[in-house]
Order: C-alpha cells, then structure tokens, then sequence
C-alpha cells in the first residue's frame, strides 16, 4: 500500500521533469505567460466588471484588451529607448575618432597622461581605427546581420506563442488548475487547490509591486536626469527602470549604459568640459536613486506582497544568486514564495516551517 502511495506521485514528478527537459522553450513560453496572466488578471476583471449600456465584456474582449494594453506598454518602452540608443551609436560610429580622442586629451591633460604610457596619440588613434576596422569588417557585419534574421524569427515565434497562450490563461483563469488537479493524486487535491489559489494571489500582487516599483524608479531617474540637464534622460529612466528587475547586478548595467549615453550626448553637442560632471550626476543620481529603492521602495512593496521579512528577502536573493547566477536572483522572490507555500501546506507541523509560513494567508 506504502509503495503505490509514493511510487505515483514519484512517476508523476520524474515524468513532469522529463517533459520540462525534452520541451524547454514550450515550458518557458508557459511560465512567462503565467507571469503575464498572473499581472493581467486584475486588469481583466476591472474590465468585466465596466458596463457598456446594459451590457457586460465578456472574457474574451477583456483578454483581448488586456494583451492590447501589455502591447502598448511594450510599444512604448521600444519608441523610448531604441531610437535614441541606435541615434547615439550611429553618431559615434559615424564621428571622427581622432578629433574625438584630440578633444579629451585638451581638456583631460591627466587622461593623457595617464595614456602616455600606451604610445603617442597618433599610435593609440592608429590602434583604436584598426580595432574599429576589424570590427566592423564584412564578416562580422554579415554574421551579426544572420544572427539578427535568425533571432528575429525565434523571438517573434516566441512573441506569438506567449500571447497565444496568455489570451487562454486570462479568458479561463482555471485552466492552470484544472491541469494541476489533473496530475495531482486524488489524496491531494484539495491541498493542491489551496495552493493554487493562494500562489496565484500572492504571485500576482507580487509582480504588480514589481512593476509599480520599475515605474517608480523610471519616472525617480528620469525626472532628476533631467532637471540636471544629462542628455537622454528619458532613455536612462526607462533603462534603470526595466533593468531593476534584476537585483543588484541590473543597477550596475543601467550605470555603465548611462555613462555611455550621457558622455556620447555631451561629445555630440562639443561639450567635453561637461563629461565629469555629467558623469558625476548620472552616479549619484543612479546611487542615490537605488538606495531610496532598495531601502524604502523595494521593503515596502515586496513585504507587503510577498509576507516575507526585507532581511529574509535580500538573503534569499543573495543565495539564488550564489546558485543561479542572474537568472537565479530575477526568479529568487518568485520561487521562494511558491516554496513557502507549499511548505506551509505540507510542512506545517514542523516548528521551523510554521514560524516561516506563519505569514502566509489562508
């Protein structure tokens, strides 16, 4: 009898797992558009609830609608931040490098100083031109330009296969569990219900916080960037915006991206006596605006979604981040969550796992 109680869930595990291997890009298409379903749910049931006449929308428009509102946000992302980005790197591709590198070395004597050490200006510019040139050469141009094709192709059959499957996600909110109880043992059931339905409230306050909190931090840098007069201060906004979903390590690309765009801004308006300063404003802009997130924001936002202490969060992330990489620390906060579920469904009875779930709502 104990044998069949464990060898069935057992098969139905190895099985899941063998799926998930074999049709990875299916899985990640089906947990992104979890994500999405689970952010736009609410958005789905504000629009059911609105009166047209005498006449409610049903599911399906409100899911159609939803997709079109998730379009416009990506839209607007896309116009905000590539044109000004490919405006930026056409320009400096396009600028004389070696009036560009003559103009730092008047106004920066201690840049030159210190690139004295490499060769004369003429011998840095000849290297700098060689580089250049090997780069941008006919094979690499056409590499990147069938890397391009190729990808393009993948992402919008990704693209299509996301939304295809959200449409579904959001016009039957029980379709996920459906399929849960379908290959959970009978015995469970009812537990695999009561984590589905508490995951899925939980997970969506979550990533609604997380996009409130990209928001956030996009108009906080946007506004300062541009009340201190750094170029693109727009795209910079929208860039730490999107970038904080990756905890620590996206603050430190946004940085390095920033810099670029406000030192290629100044060089393309002849402003190099500005670059210092510019890039002054733009670390204690991005520094200052990360501490208010992470200090304030982020607890606020993440506690109250999540029912996990701030100290328990940033560990938490630090150890999927020592196991994982990046990708371990985006989906750390996540994945906790559902594990504490579960846990608080299963585990309960262990003092450890009461004290850590004791949070958790019913």
């Amino acid at each position: 009898m104990n044998f069949k109680k464990y060898t069935i869930p057992l098969i139905t595990l190895l099985s899941l797992i063998t799926l998930v291997y074999l049709f990875t890009n299916v899985f990640i298409y089906i947990v992104i558009a979890l994500v999405l379903s689970l952010i736009g749910m609410p958005i789905v049931k504000l629009i059911t609830k609105l009166k047209i006449g005498k006449f409610h929308l049903s599911n399906s428009l409100a899911s159609l609608v939803t997709l079109c509102v998730f379009f416009i946000i990506l839209y607007l992302i896309t116009i905000t931040f590539l044109p000004p980005l490919i405006k930026q790197i056409t320009f400096l591709s396009n600028a004389n490098l070696h009036d560009v590198l003559h103009n730092l070395f008047i106004y920066y004597p201690s840049l030159k100083k210190m690139m004295d050490s490499f060769g004369s200006e003429q011998q840095i510019m000849n290297s700098l031109t060689s580089q250049v040139n090997h780069f941008l050469n006919f094979q690499n141009v056409r590499l990147v330009l069938n890397n391009m094709i190729l990808y393009t192709g993948s992402l919008l059959g990704g693209l299509f296969s996301v939304l295809f499957i959200t449409f579904f996600f959001l016009k039957d909110g029980k379709m996920v569990a459906k399929a849960l109880l379908l290959i959970s043992p009978t015995n469970y059931e009812s537990a695999m219900t009561d984590i589905y339905r508490t995951s899925r409230k939980m997970l969506s306050s979550y990533f609604i916080g997380l996009f409130i909190d990209m928001l956030l931090v996009s108009i906080i840098v946007t506004v300062l960037m541009w009340l201190f007069g750094v170029k693109n201060a727009l795209v910079i906004g929208c860039l730490a915006g999107v970038m904080n979903i990756i905890p620590y390590i996206g603050p430190i690309i946004t940085l390095f991206f920033a810099m670029f765009l406000g030192v290629s801004g100044c060089i393309e308006f002849n402003q190099y006596d500005l670059i210092t300063e510019t890039i002054a404003k733009i670390v204690m802009i991005l520094i200052g605006t990360n501490l208010i997130d992470a200090m304030f924001i982020q607890p606020t936002i993440f506690s109250n979604t999540v029912k996990a202490h701030p100290l328990e969060i940033f560990l938490i992330i630090l150890m999927a981040g020592t196991i994982g990489g990046v990708l371990g620390m985006v989906v750390a906060i996540p994945c906790y969550t559902l594990l504490r579920i579960i846990a608080k469904e299963f585990l309960d009875h262990f003092k450890f796992f009461k004290k850590l779930t004791e949070n958790i709502p019913e």
